[in-house]
């Protein structure tokens, strides 16, 4: 079998035929058969006994001398190969613990990542969150807009800057969200890794106890006794994962390293991400806020210099109202005036129809009664006239006020609703908390 340090080591099987070869030299026979002889075969045996003593005596001392040198030779590899032994449990306790340290820094590096991208889905979750009131301070701004009367309610850019809003608003959630769950599959493949770094650091930990204990292990240690299953050493049939080499046991755990490295990058790729989607998506929401308020401002001006302009014209028309008023007054006293002219012209003109026989001429009193009497119902039709017209001027600006101060009110109503209703509601946007803590 060859080690990791790529030296031959002996099998135990060699060892176990060198102490069979040892007992059947030391061994003597043990089954002599004993029977009657004659004395000369006493003798014979005797000597023969004598000189196969001395022949076993030397033979004896030989295999002492043999044993004796084999022993030593034993001893010796024996302890050569315990220090070996040693050595190599001291090298792979240092290469275990090297991966171990690297596994736990490793381990640690990934552990504070997970919480860093834990703190990043939650700063997206706020900044989701806080894309609600938004949504709804747009929503009721158009809302309230749709409570604007008569020629006020126009699809103007006020209404335009809204709904792009909206849709802005709209498409930043589903941004979001997806960031969120990009970042989920992260921290389950950051917690994969992790789970793979503590397994293998559980592992390492374990041989690291194992292999420590059996370097402190000496022949002296109190309580070792002889494994009795051989069929744990015998012909190296320990157990062993597939797989399991050297070479692949340090491939293995630089393969975790390496998956929890990718893993940390992408995850910090992933904060990075999250960040920039979150601080661009508050610059484009800041800025289009910032484009409805000043529509807003711009749409409340045009109606207050309409409405300004409504004020002026309604007091316009109330003035010209009041003189055309006092104009009807006048027509009307100058009408009643000419009552009694005619009155008087024609009484006269009936009277002097009542002269007799010759004296009913037409002298120059008839004829002057005959003009007055026309020239003052020309006068009286010519004041009536007037009166219709200035009764129909004042009719048309009595209408015109009527129209100016409905008008006035709608206009009233649009600003209410804008700078009351809409731009107040709008200040409650607090755009500063959607950025990121720190930033």
């Amino acid at each position: 079998m060859t080690s990791a340090y790529g030296t031959t080591l002996p099998s135990y099987g060699s060892k176990r035929d060198v102490g069979k070869a040892l007992l059947q030299t030391l061994a003597a026979p043990s089954n002599a058969v004993r029977d009657r002889k004659a004395p000369n075969d006493w003798n014979a045996a005797l000597n023969m006994h004598v000189r196969l003593s001395d022949k076993d005596k030397n033979k004896a001392e030989t295999q002492r001398d043999a044993s004796s040198r084999l022993i030593k030779e034993l001893d010796q590899k024996t302890k050569s190969k315990q220090a070996e032994i040693n050595r190599r449990l001291q090298d792979r306790i240092t290469t275990v613990a090297y991966w171990k340290q690297r596994l736990t820094t490793e381990h640690n590096s990934i552990c504070q990542e997970i919480t860093n991208l834990n703190m990043s889905k939650q700063k997206t979750q706020q900044a989701l969150a806080s894309t609600e009131l938004p949504t709804e301070v747009s929503t009721n701004c158009l809302k309230n807009r749709e409570n604007r009367e008569a020629i006020d309610l126009v699809q103007d850019l006020v209404d335009d800057e809204l709904i792009n809003e909206l849709n802005m608003l709209s498409e930043i959630q589903r941004l979001l969200s997806a960031r969120i769950g990009d970042t989920d599959q992260r921290i389950r493949n950051l917690t994969d890794c992790k789970n793979s770094l503590e397994a293998d650091i559980r592992d390492k930990e374990e041989c690291l106890r194992l292999d420590e204990h059996c370097y402190k292990l000496n022949n002296g240690t109190a309580g070792l006794q002889a494994v009795a299953q051989p069929s744990l050493y015998d012909g190296h049939t320990i157990r062993q994962e597939p797989g399991a080499t050297v070479d692949n046991h340090e491939s293995f755990s630089q393969n975790n390293l390496e998956k929890s490295e990718i893993a940390r990058v992408m995850s910090c790729l992933q904060r990075e991400l999250n960040d920039f989607s979150i601080n661009k998506s508050n610059d484009e929401l800041q800025k289009q806020s910032e484009l409805v308020g000043a529509m807003f401002r711009l749409r409340l001006k045009e109606l207050t210099e309409a409405k300004t302009g409504l004020d002026s014209q309604l007091e316009k028309t109330n003035q010209e109202i009041s003189s055309v008023e006092d104009s009807l007054h006048q027509l009307r006293e100058a009408l009643r005036s000419k009552d009694g002219p005619l009155k008087v012209a024609t009484t006269r003109f009936a009277v002097r129809s009542k002269r007799p026989n010759v004296e009913q001429t037409r002298d120059h009193v008839h004829n002057g009664l005959w003009s007055e009497i026309n020239d003052i119902s020309g006068a009286q039709d010519s004041l009536k006239n007037q009166i219709a017209s200035a009764e129909e001027t004042l009719h048309r600006l009595l209408k015109n006020k009527e129209r100016l101060e409905q008008d006035i009110t709608i206009k009233k109503k649009s600003i209410q609703i804008d700078e009351q209703q809409c731009l107040r509601l709008r200040k409650t946007l607090s755009w500063r908390g959607f950025r990121p803590a720190g930033v």
